[in-house]
């Protein structure tokens, strides 16, 4: 298979090590460099096809942001999403770069900025504090797995995502972005998603050799291949500890702890290997999101329960539940669904290294208000851990389907009801820790 270019560090490059700020940085821990080319939507349509029950119904639970994005002002969510996807992914990080520094402005009838554009004078203004650069780790998605149901068309094979060519895509994305805007803010550390339904144990071990043999949490280290990449053309790219972490995605039909025996080995293999180098893992958390599988099953692998036996057997791995445990859905089968929020919160309490981020929970300015109060009514000795855990996420692009842009959600989070101390911790003390750090205890 022709590649399009080989990525590698050149010992050569302009890196200037002294360049290096180190003021503290603004970190979104949960978000995507998506182009249309990488979500298997023939996979998700099918799905959707097969199970118009379900799609109703999570319709109808969420119309706040589903079905609102198809009616509302002639579609204009949905239209501002795909005006994002139908870039190259370079392009996404120039777009999301020049929203910051106020390069687009707003629709009429709609809402002026409360704030200047948060990107100016060299540096982040957010929440009343300065950051010196703006740290992106994009999460890689395995869309690899088909629908269980076949298109009923004359073009009947389902299409063939593999992840290396996405792979390809972020990393060119990260190499054009150094070479046009040297000077550029943002720096772009992203996770590598894993399903190991789609190897065989040896291969899922070469998998991860082969992208995380050089794996470091230093974060000097990080940044400095981050500004050396470079080009050669000829052969397929190779990792160079550019990924920061692992991306697991159950609604896509990843399992997290699989009854069956030589599926629990490979899984078993993928947090040992996690545990053993630090490497942060972050799954979705939510009861939405891009879903091939049943609604039942998909519910019952990304429940935080799901991972009880995990984190029994590999206490100190490093995973970040997102989203908060958002349950959109309020009710199934008659029955009222509390959020997840409380089972991650314990895990939080229990182990050393979980997290979670608040990725397109926080589309609206009353999310904060409510978790101000949800921290407020915990324990001193409960709150003191669970505030060091709690991560900064937006879900960019995805979270278009809630917000106008990034810089709204950003300014949602600037603007909110937090105090400074809890700003800082959730956007920048704490997802460093997530990335680089030891225990949190």
């Amino acid at each position: 298979q022709t590649r399009r270019s080989e990525i590698k560090l050149n010992p050569k490059s302009q890196y200037n090590e002294g360049a290096i700020m180190q003021e503290a940085a603004f970190y979104d821990i949960h978000c995507h460099l998506l182009n249309l080319s990488h979500p298997a939507f023939v996979s998700i349509i099918e799905s959707m096809r097969h199970r118009p029950r379900e799609v109703i119904y999570s319709q109808i639970a969420s119309f706040d942001y589903l079905a609102s994005s198809l009616l509302k002002r002639g579609g204009e969510k949905l239209r501002n999403l795909l005006a994002v996807m139908d870039n190259d992914c370079a392009d996404i990080l120039f777009l999301l770069e020049d929203d910051l520094s106020g390069q687009f402005k707003e629709p009429k009838g709609t809402p002026s900025f409360m704030k200047p554009p948060p990107l100016r004078n060299g540096a982040l203004h957010v929440a009343d504090q300065q950051f010196s650069s703006f740290v992106l780790t994009p999460l890689i998605m395995d869309f690899l797995a088909p629908s269980s149901f076949s298109p009923q068309t004359y073009y009947n094979r389902p299409p063939q995502k593999w992840i290396e060519a996405q792979i390809i895509d972020v990393l060119f994305a990260i190499c054009t972005y150094r070479e046009k805007r040297p000077s550029g803010f943002l720096r772009v550390y992203p996770f590598l998603g894993i399903n190991t339904g789609h190897y065989t144990a040896e291969e899922l071990s070469s998998f991860l050799d082969q992208w995380f043999n050089d794996y470091t949490k230093n974060e000097d280290d990080i940044e400095k291949r981050f500004f050396s990449f470079s080009y050669d053309g000829n052969t397929a790219p190779q990792s160079y500890g550019i990924f920061s972490g692992i991306k697991l995605y159950p609604p896509l039909g990843f399992d997290p702890w699989p009854e069956d025996q030589a599926e629990r080995e490979k899984v078993e293999l993928l947090y040992s290997f996690a545990e053993t180098k630090g490497i942060p893992i972050t799954t979705h958390c939510d009861d939405q999101g891009y879903r091939i599988i049943s609604l039942e099953e998909s519910l019952k692998f990304t429940a935080p329960s799901r991972y009880k036996p995990v984190l029994q057997k590999y206490p100190r791995l490093t995973l970040n539940f997102a989203h908060m445990g958002k349950r959109h859905i309020r009710t199934i089968g008659g029955k009222e669904q509390a959020d997840w929020r409380k089972e991650i919160f314990d895990f939080i309490i229990e182990y050393p290294n979980v997290y979670t981020d608040f990725s397109f929970t926080a589309g609206e300015p009353s999310f904060y208000e409510e978790l101000d109060s949800t921290l407020g009514r915990l324990k001193k000795p409960e709150k003191e851990k669970i505030i060091k855990r709690i991560l900064f996420g937006s879900d960019f692009m995805v979270n278009l389907f809630k917000v106008r842009s990034y810089r709204d959600y950003l300014e949602y989070f600037s603007e909110s009801i937090l105090s400074t101390e809890l700003k800082r911790l959730f956007c920048s003390d704490n997802p460093q820790r997530f990335l680089f750090g030891a225990d949190a205890e």
